[in-house]
This record gives structure tokens, sequence and C-alpha cells, in this order.
């Protein structure tokens, strides 16, 4: 259908014949034409360009372009746009030409009146749109063919497989019954069976041991019958995917019984003789020791003492309840990695495991192979199968550290499982649902990165979802009352030690005085050092070549004792210049200053007051 009013451009470099021809179109009142002129061919492209051109009435010899270039050119730029020639030439093998080069027709000038042309204009238009649509339905037939040619050999190949598979089974079946049977039974794994409807039809002792009862009452049941509702709906849902087709391995811990247990378990699908899905097998494996010995992180046992870092803690204990990405932000060694811990315990996720990637110290060409796994042959050196760091982080989290140093090509990938919730293995066609809470955490302006082109705009709003910046070490450096005895006991278990290292008198001011470029990381360094270098007595911190900051104000710098008839007075006078000099070297901060003071925030409001100090921030 036509619409109301037709934008018609005539490339035409005589002004009578366009005059002419303007005439004819526009005495016609069977359409209503708007006609636009051009004398060039060069400027005729440059208003198609522009677009709202219903169809072209093109004189094929112009000044800049003769004979049928001139009409292929048009025809190459702009396919969709039905082209007329009207032309003084009265030439049948031109006119054959240039309708095997896409004109819809051939006029010539002095043989056409204007209902002609007019006619020749409508069915021109109607003649390209159904060609168009036409092209544009076979080209997505043949697409639809394609794809479904190639899933169809997917599915043979698969099916050959199951089908060489089962046959080989059936062979082996008899030999084995009874030997499986005693595995089955004798396994220290748990293993089960459920059916469709997710009820347990076969348990082997150990999982009716691990559940303390027999296997006739345990038969028959769902989860929801014997877990809590929170651990048997995320049963369900997993039992859900493996269902639908899908092979699930995760590492997950739960309380079953009142016990705290880590659970290494795999899920797969399993089919009857015709391929459809009859039901689900699960194998579990006791790995809790494991689990306890690798789960080295611990929390502050003590509440911060900064506003700063309270205020962080609520951020992430926020995002924690939720399932949204989250972006960590801030300085190398401010403790990202210890934060995104922190959500992960605090999370619907945290009876999964954690992972962690740093995407600045894998190679290039291999971080693909560790972020997505790889199929055996992807490449040279890829003998076996190999699950990535996303396929193991299956119902638990993962950091991706440094996340502005992922390559373009991993960008647009991971933005496409962000997308999705679905990845391909390198080498692989399959596509792999994942349920996994993902964190990442950069020290990078990622802003300034995708202004000169290194990080992607998209990719960078799919994970600032909710961004949490961590301050670095010397915007809380009240908190090193907390963070040295935490990172000093975390070192003597560490490195085995017998006693609790502690740090020598006046030691902590010199760690209050320090900048710390380096953040959490350098100071755990510095006490590392100082305890191995200690002897096993207190330990004395050496910071070579620190930029430390002034000294703790002291009785021979803030002593300013005038002529006074009291000691009242001269003790006044001193508390006033110290607490003065403190609040100086803090900016103003007042938990800061109470640190350096050596006394709580709340004693040195009391002497603000009980002075009258004006404090400045």
């Amino acid at each position: 259908m036509l619409e109301d009013r037709l934008t018609i451009l005539l490339i035409e470099d005589n002004p009578v014949d366009t005059r002419l021809i303007r005439e004819m179109c526009l005495d016609c009142e069977t359409i209503d034409l708007d006609i636009q002129c051009e004398s060039r061919l060069a400027s005729g492209l440059a208003r198609l360009g522009k677009g709202g051109v219903s169809g072209v009435l093109l004189d094929l010899n112009l000044p800049d372009s003769l004979g049928i270039e001139t009409l292929t050119r048009v025809d190459t730029e702009f396919p969709e746009i039905p082209i007329i020639v009207l032309t003084g030439q009265e030439d049948q093998m031109i006119a054959v030409e240039a309708l095997k080069q896409g004109a819809q027709d051939y006029l010539v000038k002095g043989l056409v009146d204007g209902n002609q042309l007019v006619r020749s204009i409508r069915y021109a238009i109607e003649r390209k749109r159904m060609a168009v649509d036409l092209t544009r339905a076979r080209d997505e037939l043949e697409k639809r063919v394609e794809e479904r040619t190639a899933e169809l050999s997917i599915t043979n190949r698969e099916l050959e497989k199951q089908i060489m598979e089962r046959r080989l089974a059936a062979e082996e079946l008899k030999k084995s019954e009874e030997r499986f049977r005693a595995i089955f039974e004798g396994a220290n794994d748990f293993i089960f069976i459920k059916d469709l409807s997710l009820r347990y039809t076969h348990i082997n002792p150990a999982t009716a041991k691990l559940f303390g009862v027999t296997a006739s009452e345990m038969l028959g049941k769902t989860a929801e019958d014997i877990l809590n509702r929170e651990v048997a709906q995320y049963i369900r849902e997993v039992d859900l995917r493996v269902l639908r087709g899908e092979s699930i391995e995760e590492i997950s811990t739960r309380e079953i019984k009142g016990v705290s247990m880590t659970l290494h378990e795999i899920r797969v699908p399993m089919h009857d003789g015709s391929g459809e899905i009859i039901g689900l097998c699960g194998i579990s494996r006791d790995v809790t020791d494991l689990n306890s010995l690798q789960d080295t992180q611990k929390f502050a046992s003590q509440e911060y003492r900064s506003e700063i870092m309270r205020e962080v803690l609520k951020q992430a204990a926020f995002a924690a309840s939720g399932k949204s990405v989250v972006l960590l932000l801030g300085e190398s060694g401010v403790g990202k990695d210890y934060l995104a811990k922190y959500i992960h315990k605090r999370s619907n996720y945290s009876s999964g495991s954690y992972y962690s990637i740093n995407c600045a110290a894998v190679p290039l060409e291999l971080a693909e192979s560790e972020l997505f796994g790889h199929e055996a042959g992807a490449f040279t050196g890829a003998g076996r199968r190999k699950r990535g760091l996303l396929e193991l982080a299956e119902g638990g989290t993962l950091l991706l550290n440094e996340v502005g140093e992922l390559s373009p090509a991993l960008q647009a990938k991971f933005l496409t499982f962000l997308d999705t919730r679905t990845f391909t293995r390198v080498g692989g066609q399959q596509n792999i649902r994942v349920n996994a809470r993902i964190l990442a955490a950069t020290n990078r302006d990622l802003q300034h990165e995708i202004s000169i082109g290194r990080f992607r705009a998209d990719l960078y709003y799919r994970l600032n979802v909710f961004s949490i910046r961590v301050p670095p070490l010397r915007e809380h450096l009240e908190d090193l009352a907390i963070l040295v005895p935490e990172l000093l006991s975390s070192l003597a278990k560490e490195l085995q030690m017998s006693f609790s290292p502690e740090l020598a008198p006046g030691e902590m001011a010199k760690l209050y005085n320090y900048h710390w470029p380096g953040n959490i990381r350098e100071l755990r360094n510095v006490l590392e050092r100082a305890v191995i270098l200690s002897g096993g007595g207190t330990i004395k911190v050496d910071i070579e070549g620190s930029n430390t900051r002034d000294p703790a104000p002291s009785s021979s710098r803030v002593l300013n004792i005038v002529d006074t008839s009291t000691l009242a007075d001269s003790m006044e006078n001193l508390s006033r210049a110290m607490i003065e000099e403190a609040l100086t070297r803090s900016k103003g901060r007042k938990e800061l200053a109470a640190s350096y003071l050596g006394i709580s925030r709340y004693t040195l409001r009391r002497w603000i007051h009980k002075l009258g100090i004006n404090v400045r921030k």
C-alpha cells in the first residue's frame, strides 16, 4: 500500500526536461507526488542518503556519470529504492541491460505522457517493495533452514553418541549389575535418584544414615519433607534445571540435622530408552574438612571505629541481601577481595563456593579458558575438558578482580553472559547456564577507560548496578587499632607460631604516622616482616623509606607554659594544645584525633566542650 504522499527524486541535468517531467507528474491527480530535483549524480546520491525518498527518476547521461554505470552506482548504494530510467535514448539493448542492472522500468523522454509516467512510478514502487519483502522472506527462510540444519546436525551427533553409549551400557549391564549394586550399597558418598516429581526413588545406605532415617522412610519423599524451607527451595530450583537437561556440579554448605556440612555435589539427568528425561541422579561427597582448611578468611571481630568503614560495611550488607552485580571500587590493596568475601558470606549464595580471578594476573591467551573453561582439543595442549570458574561457581560467588584488565573480546563475551546467564566453553557449542552471584572489583577509573576506548560502556553499566567505594587506609587510620591485632593473629596461625605477637610500646605510633600507599596489603607485609624478624618477643616495625606523617604531639612540642598562678591552668593549656594539635593533624576528624591522643572519641568530645575548642574541618 502506497503512502498518501510520495517523494520522488528526479536526477536530470537538462532544465527543460526537468520542468516538463515535473509538470507531467504534478498534473496527475491519481497520486500525490513531491518531485525533488538534482542535476548531478553526486548531489542525487547525497539527497538519497538523507532518506525519505520513495523512488528515483534517473537520466543515464549526467555531467558526472554516463550510461549504465549511473544506474549501477545508485542501485549499489541504495538497493531498496526503486529506480525508473527516464532517458532520451530509445535503445532496446540499453533498456534490457538497465532492467538487468536493477531498474524497475525504462522510459524514453517524448514517448511517455504524464499518466504513463505516474503509473510507472506507482508500479515500480510496489514491485520494489514486493521484491524486497520477497528477498527478506527468502533470506530469513534460508537462515532458519541453515540454523535448523546445524541444530539437527548437533542433535544427530548427540543421538548417535547416546545410542552408542546405551548399546555399550546394555552389553555391560549384565556383567556389572552385581558389582554396581555392591558399589552403590557400600559407597561412602551419598547417592540418590529422584523422579520427575523430585521424590526420592533410590538412596544408598550412606544417604539414609546422613539424614538419620531408614531407606524406606525416605523413599517417596521430597527435599521439602526433610530439609528446612530455604535449603529445600534452593535444591528444588537446582533439580528443576537438571530435569530440563542440565548437568550441575557445585560445592555448597548446608545444615543437616543441626550440623553444618560442606558437600561437593553432582546432579545429572536420567534418560529412558527413547532419550526422554525420567528423573535425575545425584552424588554428594562430604568435603567439610577440606573446605574449612581452604576457608581461612576471617572478618574483624570488632566493629570498625571509623564512620567511613562502618558505612562501607552497611552498604555491603545491603548489597548481600540481593542478587544484583556489585562493583567494588578502590585503590590496590584496600581490601576489595576481603569485602567481596564479606558480601558472599552474608548473601543467599553463602552455601556455595567463593571463587576469585585476578584478570590482570592471567595471560590474555588463557583468560577465556580460565573464566569459561574449554573442551578437549579446543587448542594445543587442551587434552581434556576443563570447567571454568564461572561453572565452578554454580550456586556460589565469583569475583572478577581487576575487571578493567579484561580484553575487549572477553568484555563482549562476559557482557553476553551477564545478559543471558549462559555461555559456551572455548571450542564448545552447548550453552551452559549458571546460577552464580557476580562481583567485580577494580582500581581503575572505568569511566576514563571508556573515554579512551579501553572498556565497553555497556559492560560498565551492566556491572555498575550497585557500586561500593572501598576507602584507602589513610582515610580511616583509626581502624588500625582493629586491623593490626586481626592481622597479627592471622599471621601467627599462618606461620604456625606458638605465641601471639604484640607490638612493642610506641610502635603503633609509627603505623599511625605512615601514609600507607599500599594500603592494607602493605600493612600486612610490614607486620609479616616484623613478626618474622621479631625472634619471639614483642615486634618492632620497620617502614623503610616511609613518607611518615608529622610525629604525634608531645609535651616538648605543644607545651607552652605562660605565667600562670596554678598547676590547673598549666594543665588546661597543655590539654588544649594537645587536643588542637591532634585535631589539626586529623583535619577535624574526631575519631582519628582521639586515637592519636589515646582516648575515646566520647572523652575527646567532653574535653572539646569543656575547653570551648572550635573544631575546624
